[in-house]
């Protein structure tokens, strides 16, 4: 019997080349890999402006590297649902979000015993960021003398197909919207608001925005008259130097705190808990009320210059768990009033 010849020594070594090759490949992969999953993954519907001073700070105090995904409310939402990288939600309404608490890790952050009451006493999965009121925002250079104080005002003739409305499907903002046009135009009913719902859409001659920013930066660009957005955007666009005008409605305002939310499928529970508790911490709400134009959920931090006092605002109380509950059949009814389908 013949025994089997050995290899050539040349055909050893381009194997173990080979070997090495794939290897070295396969490390720098993994390495790449474990690089990214490293990261804490963020996602929010936050203005790009209003986000990236506090990240940047973030990172610089806890070492911590973010990977930061921009994108509207109902979109982030469906993020943190279907993606179990998504790590924490920054941003949306508790209105808006609230009906997804399932989804969330339960949390309660340090600084909570410095929380206003208001704000300390939601359901755990759920963390107070900062206090949201809807306002009207109004192009100083092309209002001429056309007077917007309300909701009311909005149904002049002048101002069919001038007005900015994101679709409340899509956007946080919006939806607050619609929730304040409810209460305050159904005098505490919002049923009884439907009425003047059916009035305002016709007033936007065929026009619903994709999303918040296209409203206040519309209205700042001029394309339209008046827009119903939030609070810090309208201060943003100040800062900018735009020439609007922040129209706190008569009717009443509806002001709703936002939050953060830690996915409960969270690889990196103790580096998203470290987030909840750096955004709600003194020092970052004092920045943030300074010189963002936000609101604060803590007693300790002074109030913002950038807005009027709270006890200047004809505030409106609305049932938090009535809203959550019908989020949907709202959001359903005003698309089907406006002639959109609610899937698209």
């Amino acid at each position: 019997m013949k025994q089997r010849e050995g290899l050539p020594i040349w055909a050893i070594i381009a194997v173990l080349l080979v070997v090495a090759l794939l290897g070295g490949i396969l490390l720098n992969l993994n390495k790449k890999n474990t690089e990214s999953s490293d990261k804490l993954v963020v996602v929010s519907p936050h203005p790009t402006d209003f986000m990236i001073p506090l990240i940047q700070e973030f990172e610089n105090e806890t070492g911590i590297e973010v990977d930061l995904r921009s994108c509207g409310t109902s979109e982030a939402i469906r993020s943190m649902v279907d993606d179990e990288n998504i790590d924490v939600l920054w941003g949306g309404s508790l209105l808006s979000v609230g009906a997804y608490s399932e989804f969330f890790y339960p949390y309660k952050t340090v600084n909570r015993a410095m929380f206003k009451d208001d704000f300390k006493d939601i359901d755990g999965r759920i963390t107070c960021f900062s206090n949201v009121p809807s306002v009207i925002i109004v192009n100083e250079d092309i209002i001429g003398n056309t007077q917007i104080e309300g909701y009311e005002d909005l149904l002049a003739e002048n101002l069919k197909g001038k007005i900015a409305y994101a679709n409340p499907g899509k956007s946080s903002s919006a939806f607050e919207h619609l929730v304040n046009i409810l209460y305050a135009m159904g005098d505490g009913n919002p049923e009884a608001g439907w009425d003047y719902v059916e009035k305002f859409i016709d007033q936007l001659n065929g026009i619903l925005l994709g999303s918040s920013s296209e409203v206040y930066e519309g209205v700042a660009a001029g394309k339209y008259v008046a827009g119903l957005t939030f609070e810090e955007a309208a201060v943003t666009m100040l800062g900018k130097g735009k020439h609007i005008r922040i129209i706190y409605m008569e009717e009443g305002v509806v002001s709703t705190p936002d939050g953060i939310y830690i996915s409960k499928d969270s690889a990196h529970i103790l580096k998203a808990e470290k987030f909840v508790d750096f955004m709600t911490s003194a020092g970052t709400q004092e920045f943030m009320a300074g010189n963002l134009g936000r609101r604060s959920v803590r007693r300790d931090v002074s109030a913002s210059e950038l807005v009027i006092p709270d006890n200047e605002i004809t505030a409106i109380d609305v049932d938090r768990d009535e809203v959550i509950s019908k989020k949907d059949e709202w959001n359903s009814k005003f698309l089907a009033l406006f002639g959109e389908d609610s899937d698209e």
